[in-house]
């Protein structure tokens, strides 16, 4: 594939392994397969190169540029910087793979040092992005991104993609199908994209898209509304969420976490660890939790399975401490709160959401398809069978708000995809939980939200 192939006439769906933390895809880069993770809240292409000497990067298969015939290396260095890690190398283009699309004189980066970034712990050599090419750390003039080349050799009506976010169970070991779909929607869950609500990304006025955005309207407990910040977002009218797959929890403004902890804290079933700096609660807590997305007059409920809201990664009795799906991270600069895996992801066979992204037009913004999928009483009559009942009260009113610790962060979940004039994406959604991290800033001339 190249600036003179004709366009691609079928869509492609490509599997994606659960780590618990985070979705990884297999790439093929110049003749030799990497996992690399999927992450729709950032935009380049990296992967670790055999010069890449960091303790962060070991034990991890690396590109050698000895072993390639079609790697070009541009000179320029790269460097990114995530919520959590970053990255440092240098610029150049190879032949690349993702299923049977071929791109050739890909632009990408080959990293030489890597902090931060767990990338033993996870068995991912580098990081794919899908964000808008806007917050790309590798500036235009060098290339554009895997997602801008694909989308330049699709019809009009395919550009777009949508992705399904499994979930392993820890009582049986087993897992769902996971996969990231370009150019077709994913059948079993629904057959026309009209029954999805549509929203229109949000972006500051005459900025380009960066990041996949909507507003956030209200977060629910047990049907108590909890007050959210202000946002910081200039011209935001409500709190601006991102989707970001490369995120494994929902983090949020401190202050507004903090008392939503408070608000859950009833019979003391939630606490803060200190080491972990993460909010815990008890892993049979139950709670109905909603977040409402999208234009104030329209905006579409979205209920979170119990498991995402109690994230384990083991099997747990009922007097067991599971991490909050939910964690604090005042340092969040693309949006006010990140959505990630936790929100986007399947429960089981329950799924959270159906997400579309689709491309902006010279007569239409970018938008984002939204399909709510999941009954609130069955994601909770699922959680009681492997974590038993609640015996502590629900939240009520007089609750609301009264607790205090630090907190932590990790970053949310999006999926983005670009095309020459617009961008357009898909991801389905559910709910769990991980832990990741999230484009902070770049370098060069680009800023990330």
């Amino acid at each position: 594939m190249n600036g003179r192939d004709t366009s691609i006439t079928q869509g492609i769906r490509i599997p994606l392994w659960n780590v618990d933390v985070a979705y990884l895809l297999r790439l093929d880069i110049g003749g030799h397969d990497f996992w690399v993770v999927f992450d729709t809240g950032s935009a380049d292409l990296w992967v670790a190169s055999t010069d890449c000497t960091t303790e962060d990067c070991h034990g991890v298969p690396k590109y050698s540029q000895a072993e390639s015939h079609t790697l070009s290396l541009l000179g320029e260095p790269f460097k990114l910087t995530y919520l959590s890690g970053s990255v440092v190398g240098i610029v150049a283009t190879e032949t690349i793979e993702l299923g049977w699309y071929q791109i050739a004189s890909q632009t990408f980066a080959l990293a030489n040092q890597t902090s931060g970034l767990d990338l033993a712990d996870m068995g991912n050599s580098g990081i794919l992005g899908f964000a808008f090419p806007s917050i790309a750390a590798i500036q235009p003039a060098l290339g554009t991104t895997v997602l801008e080349n694909i989308f330049e050799h699709l019809s009009d009506e395919r550009r777009f993609f949508a992705y399904t976010l499994g979930r392993n169970n820890v009582e049986t070991g087993t897992a769902s199908d996971s996969s990231v779909a370009i150019g077709e929607l994913d059948s079993s869950i629904v057959n026309d994209s009209s029954q999805l609500s549509y929203f229109p990304v949000f972006r500051t006025s005459h900025s380009p898209y960066d990041f996949w955005k909507l507003p956030i309207q209200s977060l629910t407990i047990n049907s108590l509304s909890l007050h959210l910040s202000r946002s910081l977002v200039p011209g935001a009218i409500s709190p601006i969420g991102v989707l970001d797959t490369g995120t494994t929890f929902i983090l949020g403004p401190a202050a507004d976490v903090e008392a939503f902890w408070n608000t859950v804290n009833v019979g003391n079933s939630v606490r803060y660890n200190k080491d972990s700096q993460r909010w815990e609660v008890r892993c049979n807590r139950a709670i109905d939790v909603r977040v409402r997305l999208g234009e104030e007059d329209a905006a579409l409920e979205i209920p979170l399975h119990p498991e995402d809201v109690s994230i384990t990664w083991n099997s747990v009795n009922e007097d067991a401490w599971c991490t909050g799906g939910l964690q604090a991270n005042d340092e969040v600069n693309s949006g006010d709160w990140i959505l990630g895996d936790s929100f986007l992801r399947l429960s089981l066979c329950i799924q959270n959401v159906y997400v579309i992204h689709q491309a902006a037009s010279s007569t239409r913004p970018a938008l984002i398809g939204l399909l709510n999928v999941t009954d609130p009483q069955t994601a909770l009559s699922d959680f009681q069978k492997t974590r038993g009942q609640d015996p502590i009260p629900l939240p009520t009113s007089s609750v609301l708000g009264q607790l205090s610790r630090p907190q932590t962060r990790v970053l949310v979940i999006a999926i983005a995809v670009c095309a020459s004039g617009g961008l357009i994406i898909g991801i389905i959604a559910a709910l769990v939980c991980g832990s990741r991290r999230k484009l902070q800033e770049t370098v060069g001339q680009n800023a990330t939200a």
